[in-house]
């Protein structure tokens, strides 16, 4: 016995390398010599962490309240609008009326610097504002905003001529299904038509064709279609508001002289399109010279004016010479007329 190897153990094993208890195990799991180091790690990767996806969003203020999506994406055709049409959010306000405002997600940072270069510029008659706008900060409008109420089948029509009857409408509806009594005109406090309507149909998909209908004509206008809801027929039905301007007589009449009250026999225009800031002097020096005896700025439920008016005047000949003055401007914008007169009506 060696009194060095007691246990006998060959000269070959004790010349084998030693491993540690944890290179044993890699040895025993791999089959393999063991090694002084572990191989490399793979990077964690964690799935609860999606990649974020960066929105680009353009504010839009100052439309005119028949613009449509379609004439976003014509106006802003320099810049890639995600989604097409879709990307293009128009929202309204508490009675179901356009806004007059619309977000638009863009593709890129490069598609909001163009959509800048928009600011300022006109769409139609009135010149709109371009803004950016953080995720954020759209979240918070959009949320406060009212949508397109869904699933409630009504459509509000404005423009109608005033002689416009229930059968005028269903004639500019025809082939699509309103409900029986579904269509309410809108009147003022003196009974007389304001030129805007509601119709029910029995469904919405029935309403979504109706409003394909837009700017079509019924006599010799165009009528203008938006999206509503049952409860703005119920806030507007025959209480369409109006005040009459202070300037009711104007100074170059007679004081005393009592013009008959208004009636659907009486010699008026109905004006469109005005500033919202314009006052009865705007109006009296936009006709001049003609004389005008009285005038009605409508207004909202908020009190704010709509951007229209009538404006009465003397006689049948005086309200057709007024008619010369369509499509002229006051201030930035173009005004339309609409006559509301006839000549036996003139009580001479």
């Amino acid at each position: 016995m060696d009194i060095n190897n007691p246990d006998n153990v060959s000269a070959e094993t004790l010349s084998a390398p030693v491993c540690s208890e944890k290179q044993s195990v890699q040895l025993l799991y791999q089959g393999e010599p063991c090694e002084d180091e572990y191989p490399p790690l793979p990077a964690y990767q964690s799935d609860s962490e999606p990649e974020k996806k960066e929105v680009y969003i353009v504010q839009v203020k100052g439309l005119p309240w028949s613009c449509s999506a379609q004439d976003l994406l014509q106006f802003f055709s320099e810049c890639r609008i995600r989604d097409g049409v879709k990307g293009i959010h128009l929202t309204l306000n508490r009675m179901g009326a356009p806004s007059g405002q619309a977000f638009i997600e863009m593709e890129h940072e490069e598609d909001v610097s163009k959509a800048l270069e928009k600011h300022r510029q006109y769409l139609g008659p009135r010149y709109v504002e371009v803004f950016e706008v953080t995720n954020s900060d759209a979240e918070v409008i959009l949320k406060n905003a009212v949508h397109v109420p869904a699933d409630d089948g009504v459509v509000r029509l404005r423009g109608l001529p005033y002689s416009c009857t229930e059968s005028d409408i269903v004639q500019f509806f025809s082939g699509l299904d309103i409900v029986e009594n579904g269509i309410t005109i809108v009147t003022d406090y003196q009974r007389r038509n304001t030129g805007e309507a509601f119709v029910q149909f029995s469904s919405q998909q029935e309403a979504d064709e109706a409003l394909q209908r837009d700017r079509d004509v019924i006599g010799n206008r165009y009528i203008e279609l938006f999206p509503s809801r049952s409860d703005e027929i119920h806030s507007r039905k025959g209480s369409a508001p109006a005040y009459t301007s202070p300037l009711s007589v104007n100074r170059r009449t007679n004081p005393r002289t009592r013009w008959p009250q208004s009636s659907p026999q009486s010699h008026y225009i109905h004006m469109r399109g005005l500033p919202f800031h314009v006052s009865g002097e705007d109006v009296v020096k936009f006709f001049s010279p003609l004389v005008v005896s009285k005038i009605l700025i409508e207004c909202g439920s908020d009190g704010r004016p709509s951007g229209e008016a009538d404006v009465f005047f003397r006689c049948h000949q005086d309200a057709m010479a007024a008619m010369s003055k369509d499509r002229q401007h006051i201030g930035q914008r173009y005004i339309e007329l609409f006559l509301n007169s006839v000549p036996e009506c003139d009580g001479r």
